[in-house]
């Protein structure tokens, strides 16, 4: 694959970043990462794109009830 079209590289960056990129592949992209340089810098820009949003989240505390079902869950 030419991870040096930059297309490709920011399809497969905006997959990482936002966290859709999963199980083999996320692996996969994260081992490409030293010996890309489009790739990092497409990874870099979709950071720095969508930063600001999570700036807006208030975030919330989960309740006890919803530790407790998870902790009975595992």
């Amino acid at each position: 694959m030419d991870y040096g079209k930059s297309d490709l590289a920011d399809a497969l960056a905006a997959e990482y970043v936002l966290g859709t990129m999963r199980g083999g592949a996320r692996r996969r992209f994260e081992a490409l990462l030293p010996a890309h340089v489009g790739l990092r810098r497409a990874t870099t820009a979709w950071q720095e794109r969508l930063l600001p949003l999570t700036e807006a989240i208030v975030p919330v505390e989960p309740s006890g009830d919803v530790w407790r079902r998870i902790s009975d869950r595992l």
